[in-house]
């Protein structure tokens, strides 16, 4: 793509193109044009897999190129694609990326009355750009009230590590309803006192 600018990409995306960016770490900084449907397409398959670009056009043309979703940008009301970045991986070596949190299981503080409090719906890992998991799984099933699950109590996938467990976050807790805490608190200062 040579043409930029505001114009330019509000025009593109009235022909069903989408303005976009390809990176890489030898420095490349080249402006795309893509289809949408393709796009698209690859976005809901693949939203953090390794892709393969062929760009077309000029010195900079190459086919079978893997890429991975970096950046997306949709819009506000009616969800279109609006701007994506591509990053330039080598399969060889490893990507520091967010993978999607899935919550199973029924936590034991929830079923005491508990609420789950999601603190994070991703988890940094590192692995090579072809083992990147869809999803990691968090099994909450032993969480009870007043509990935390953390980054190092998670089981990843063979080949695939936990960046940032010196911090050993926490992903998900139990917590008591607001009105539940209140009450118990209203409770206990009721309670009559022996001389």
């Amino acid at each position: 793509r040579e043409a930029r600018g505001k114009m330019r990409a509000k025009s593109l995306r009235k022909e069903g193109l989408v303005p976009g960016g390809y990176y890489d770490k030898e420095g490349a900084n080249l402006p795309l044009t893509l289809g949408y449907g393709e796009l698209h397409a690859a976005y809901t398959r693949a939203q953090n897999q390794v892709i393969y670009l062929e760009i077309k056009g000029g010195e900079q043309s190459q086919k079978n190129k893997p890429v991975l979703i970096w950046d997306i940008q949709f819009h506000p009301v009616k969800g279109l694609i609006q701007h994506v970045d591509l990053i330039g991986v080598d399969l060889a070596e490893e990507v520091r990326i967010e993978v999607p949190v899935e919550i199973v299981g029924t936590s034991q503080g929830v079923e005491k009355g508990g609420m789950l409090d999601v603190y994070r719906d991703t988890v940094p890992v590192s692995c090579l750009p072809t083992s990147i998991p869809e999803k990691i799984e968090v099994d909450v099933s032993e969480v009870d009230i007043g509990d935390s699950l953390h980054l190092s109590e998670v089981s990843l996938p063979e080949g695939v590590t936990m960046q940032d467990t010196t911090e050993d976050l926490g992903i998900v807790g139990v917590v008591l309803p607001r009105g539940a805490s209140e009450a118990e608190e209203e409770e206990s200062e009721e309670e009559p006192t022996e001389e």
